[in-house]
This record gives structure tokens, C-alpha cells and sequence, in this order.
């Protein structure tokens, strides 16, 4: 009886584990990854001690028939976000007992172009089926838990390496935390266990220093800018935020927030704004509106007819928030409003439409 009671603790706390987790990946991760060991150039095009920023999406998506917990991945180097070098479905599953943990089935896609950004295209999610996706054999994921943080990886040499056939297997390790994602992917040989592989990779260390702004979005009924009223805020952060709503006429849009070395002029960093829209037949989203301010302004607005966005930071560095920002890409310019940033009692809410 005693066993019984046991075991069923166990199991409860690794389905609680599950729930934590299914918390705790999804968000935006930027690494600094480093090329630790490369015996054959080819496997990763880089030699020993070359560092990359790569940037990792995490997000729930809705698979009913794969099950309850279940996230989308890609991974991408920083400056080259369009070209994907991994898209993983992310079943995650209890794992116990005996021992309490969370077991992640991954699965590749057969067709990868087709399903690219499902963190941001719920309608195309709803078409996956079956036969979309391609189970990567031995290749599971087992993390336990430690206090706030999951710790683990593959099990065994069960892993194949997809570019160097049954010859060599891969162990991934994984490390997630609320401030912490770090991964060690090593790639060594069946026969003797030889390492020809090894990559790390931890938090880029700006991000550390990643301010978190607040956005107040006004939207017009009419199209006309002298309707604009008072929609949504939401808050994000300048490296790399996102942050999705929904107008009134139905429209969901995305802000997205990140401070990049400005295209056309190197040394010079910027803050970007976008409103995006995503679209069901695009692997794209379109973007509805931009704007960019220098990197050390306090405040970034942008301006369209039906809608207006206005951002700045929760904790700004000076009491006074003034100074004009540049006009957006898209749209008519943006002024500087030094009353911004007023307590939200000013704005009395509206109904949608």
C-alpha cells in the first residue's frame, strides 16, 4: 500500500512537472553559441572558437491529436532570421515512475517550408496532420527537475546525427530556467566513442541588460486619426519582444520591439518598432507599420490613421521623458509626446468597436 501511495505521489508530481514546463520553455532565448570542438569542418561550417548569436523561439500551439502539451520551436542565427535551421514540434509527456520527470518527443516536418512560424500562424497549425511530421527516433529529450529549473537531455547512443548516417550518434544536453537556457550538442562517433562535434551554447550576455518597455496602442473606428481611442497596453522587451492583439474589427497584429545594428550604417544601433500581420497563405508576416528611433531614446511612437502606437520604457533612466524620435518607415511621422507616459487613470475605457 505503501508502494501504491508512492508511486502515485511520484506520478502526480511529474504531471505537475509537465504543467511547469509547458510554462517555463516557451519565450524568446538568445544564445551565444560557440564552436568548442570541430574535427571535420563540414558538420557545422565553422571552426574551433568561432561564436554565433542564435536566437530560439518557443511557443504552445494547439495539436489536439498529439496531446495537451505540445510547443513549436525554431531556431535561427540572429542576422539571418528567415533561414530556419531547425523546426521542431515538441511533444511533452510525464515521465515515472519510478522517477518523477518530463519526457519531450521531438518531430521533425516533411515539408519544413510549410509550416515555418507557428509560433505565429494559428490557422495553419489547425491543418497539421499526421503524416506532416516525421519522428525523430531516439532522439527523446528526459529533464527532472531542480527546484525552478529542468536539467537533462538524450538518453543513451540512441540519437542518430541525420548528416553522418549510423555512424555517430548526438547527445544534447538541456538546461531551462526563469533567467537561464543553455544547451551542449556533442557529436562523437559509435566505435569508440571519438568526439568530432561539440557546440555550446548560453545566454547572450546583453540580454541581461534588456530593457522592458510598455506600450500604450490606440486604435480609430473610423480609419481617421481624430477617432483614436484608447485600445490595449502591453508590455515587452527591446531585444526582441513580441506581443500579439486583436482591434475591434477583428484584425490580430503584432508589435514587435528589438534594438539591431542599424542596416545602413554600421556602429549605429537603433530601437525598431513593427506592427505585423500574419497571413494564412504567407510564411511571412506583413508588416503594417514601422518605426525606428536612436538607441538611447526614452520614448518610440508610431503613427497611422487607424492606429497609434506609443512606447517607452517602465523604468526610464531620466524623470522627464521629452525628445522628438524619427518618423516611421511606414505612415506619417512620429512626434515625441511628453505626456506619454501619464498614469492610465487619464484614459478612460471604451468599449470595443
Amino acid at each position: 500500500m505503501l508502494l501504491f501511495a508512492g508511486l502515485a505521489a511520484v506520478a502526480a508530481g511529474a504531471t505537475a512537472d509537465v504543467e511547469l514546463l509547458d510554462k517555463l520553455w516557451p519565450g524568446l532565448h538568445d544564445s551565444t553559441e560557440q564552436t568548442v570542438v570541430n574535427s571535420e569542418r563540414g558538420l557545422v561550417g565553422w571552426t574551433e572558437g568561432v561564436e554565433h548569436r542564435v536566437r530560439t523561439v518557443v511557443a504552445p500551439v494547439q495539436v489536439p491529436w498529439l496531446g495537451t502539451h505540445v510547443l513549436y520551436l525554431e531556431e535561427f542565427y540572429q542576422d539571418e532570421p528567415h533561414q530556419l535551421r531547425r523546426q521542431l514540434l515538441l511533444q511533452l509527456e510525464r515521465q515515472g515512475p519510478p522517477e518523477a520527470a518530463v519526457r519531450i518527443h521531438l518531430f521533425s516536418f516533411a515539408r519544413p517550408a510549410q509550416w515555418t512560424h507557428l509560433d505565429r500562424r494559428p490557422t495553419v497549425v489547425q491543418k497539421l496532420q499526421q503524416r506532416d511530421l516525421v519522428a525523430s527516433a531516439g532522439c527523446d529529450l528526459v529533464l527532472t527537475r531542480d527546484a525552478d529549473q529542468f536539467a537533462g537531455g538524450t538518453i543513451g547512443h540512441t540519437c542518430q546525427d541525420a548528416r553522418a548516417g549510423k555512424d555517430r550518434y548526438v547527445d544534447y544536453q538541456l538546461v531551462i530556467g526563469p533567467d537561464l537556457y543553455w544547451y551542449h550538442r556533442r557529436v562523437l562517433t559509435r566505435r569508440g566513442d571519438d568526439l568530432k562535434e561539440e557546440v555550446i551554447g548560453y545566454n547572450w550576455f546583453e540580454l541581461n541588460e534588456a530593457t522592458l518597455f510598455t506600450c500604450r496602442i490606440d486604435w480609430s473606428r473610423t480609419g481617421q486619426a481624430a477617432d483614436l481611442k484608447p485600445l490595449q497596453r502591453v508590455e515587452l522587451r527591446d531585444e526582441g519582444g513580441r506581443a500579439q492583439f486583436t482591434t475591434p474589427d477583428g484584425r490580430t497584429l503584432d508589435l514587435v520591439l528589438h534594438s539591431l545594428d542599424w542596416p545602413f550604417l554600421g556602429e549605429r544601433d537603433a530601437l525598431i518598432l513593427m506592427v505585423q500581420e500574419e497571413h494564412p497563405h504567407q510564411p511571412e508576416p506583413l508588416t503594417v507599420g514601422s518605426a525606428w528611433s536612436e538607441i538611447d531614446t526614452q520614448q518610440l511612437s508610431l503613427q497611422l490613421d487607424w492606429l497609434r502606437v506609443r512606447c517607452g520604457p517602465i523604468v526610464p533612466d531620466t524623470d522627464e521623458l521629452s525628445g522628438a524620435v524619427r518618423g516611421p518607415a511606414v505612415g506619417r511621422p512620429a512626434v515625441g509626446r511628453p505626456e506619454l507616459f501619464a498614469p492610465m487613470s487619464r484614459y478612460r475605457p471604451t468599449e470595443p468597436g
